[in-house]
């Protein structure tokens, strides 16, 4: 005869409580008690780093376009100079003090287009990372529920997993007795204690699993330092939507997503920008305005210098060609970044009209399993009340399976619906019931 030495009802039950007592750290008290999805959409903290990088490129993009915009701005400048000369013995004033205080002004007035194009440049880059901030902040809003969504279905494998847990002790703290009078071999007892032990080892795993998902989303929300307890299962009325034809997404996908508008602008900006580098051989003409003040007097000081300045390039040692050259193979690179994610995107759409078709038929599969749990567990249970032998345990945990096939699936449904927005270039967030 072969006992386990240490398995105890209260070794059980402290397993079984495990999770609820590590998750238990400490209440967060500015949160919803339950945690609810659309509390946490709501607040989406713009200080994630994922958003930073996305506003940094926007800022980036429009100091560009105020540094080409300041080509034709006005520009001026103090020039001193304090000197002590000796002078020459035919010099008209024999002052050896030779100071001079100058205020020069200077505008550019027509670059032949130059400026023009890095303007239109900068306006298309500025445009281009106004488009990437809005899809990052969708894929976020897609990481945050889906992590979300993950702390949900944790939960619900730890339900089943204790459940299965409980009645694989159960059925092995019987065999041992059995064991015991001789009514069961050796060999059979390792069998229920093989079964206990595997989904001990599952209870295990997912309870694991259930701190770890639970600090992704808190890693995502900025709130590192303390994890949700508990969370509420949100409605989800994507489940219900009609699925339209794949042809409409597409048309809507060439209008309106965030990644083809972005890099339709960065097609513009990167012509612009080979517009300004052929515009650099042509002239520059720019006014200049000065007014100075001088210590001692000479033939060469002027007091006042109002001017336009012509400057013609004649050579640039191949500088031109080169710029020309660099924009050109820019504007051929971003032309082919613009069609490869084209393509890549309709694939996208196509994959997910075609995953909501499948979700949409396994969803409809798990409502009949569940309903044939639901009765044969209410029958298993009637057998079980008549002392009838039932497998009112198996039943238990394969309703609780079921139960999160379907959530799982309503996820999958919710989720692959937020992408198809993020690929339409609409709003992420749906409103909850």
């Amino acid at each position: 005869m072969r006992r386990s030495g240490g398995l105890t009802l209260a070794v059980l039950l402290s397993l079984v409580l495990l999770p609820l007592i590590v998750l238990a750290d400490e209440p967060v008290q500015d949160w919803p008690e339950p945690l609810t999805l659309d509390f946490v959409l709501a607040r989406v903290d713009q200080s994630h780093p994922d958003l930073q990088l996305a506003e940094a490129a926007v800022a980036q993009a429009r100091a560009m376009q105020l540094q080409a915009e300041s080509n034709y701005g006005l520009h001026s400048s103090l020039l001193a100079r304090l000197h002590w000369i000796e002078p020459s013995p035919l010099a008209h004033d024999p002052s050896r003090q030779d100071h001079r205080l100058r205020l020069q002004v200077s505008k550019r007035l027509y670059d032949f287009g130059r400026t023009a194009a890095l303007e239109a440049a900068a306006g298309a880059d500025l445009a281009a990372r106004q488009q990437g901030y809005r899809d990052a902040l969708n894929q976020y809003q897609l990481a945050v529920m889906a992590a979300y969504f993950d702390v949900l279905l944790v939960d619900l494998e730890v339900i089943r997993d204790n459940e299965a847990m409980s009645i694989g002790y159960v059925n092995f703290d019987r065999a041992q007795s059995r064991n015991e009078l001789g009514q069961l071999s050796d060999i059979e007892l390792l069998r229920f204690e093989s079964a206990y032990q595997l989904t001990r080892a599952r209870q295990y795993a997912s309870s694991s699993r259930q701190r770890t998902a639970r600090q992704r989303l808190a890693n995502l929300i900025n709130r590192s330092d303390r994890l949700p307890a508990e969370l509420a299962a949100p409605v989800l009325p994507d489940v219900q939507h009609d699925i339209p034809d794949v042809a409409a997404w597409f048309a809507g996908v060439e209008a309106a997503n965030p990644e083809l508008i972005a890099l339709q602008a960065a097609v513009q900006a990167a012509h612009e920008r080979l517009r300004a580098a052929q515009a650099s051989r042509y002239p520059v003409l720019n006014g200049l305005a000065e007014v100075s003040t001088y210590s001692r007097e000479s033939g060469s000081n002027d007091p006042w210098r109002v001017g336009i300045n012509l400057d013609v390039p004649i050579t640039t040692g191949g500088e031109t060609r080169a710029q020309t050259t660099q924009r050109r193979a820019e504007l051929q690179a971003a032309r082919a970044r613009l069609e490869r994610r084209r393509r890549e995107i309709r694939e996208a759409v196509l994959e997910s009209w075609s995953v909501l078709h499948s979700l949409r038929a396994r969803r409809q599969e798990l409502v009949v399993q569940a309903e044939y749990r639901d009765l044969y567990l209410d029958r298993s249970r009637a057998l079980y009340e008549l002392e009838i032998k039932s497998d009112l345990g198996d039943a238990m945990t394969q309703t609780s399976d079921v139960r999160l096939q379907q959530a799982r699936v309503d996820y999958e449904i919710t989720l692959a619906w937020g992408r198809v927005r993020a690929l339409l270039g609409q709003d992420v967030m749906f409103k909850l019931d």
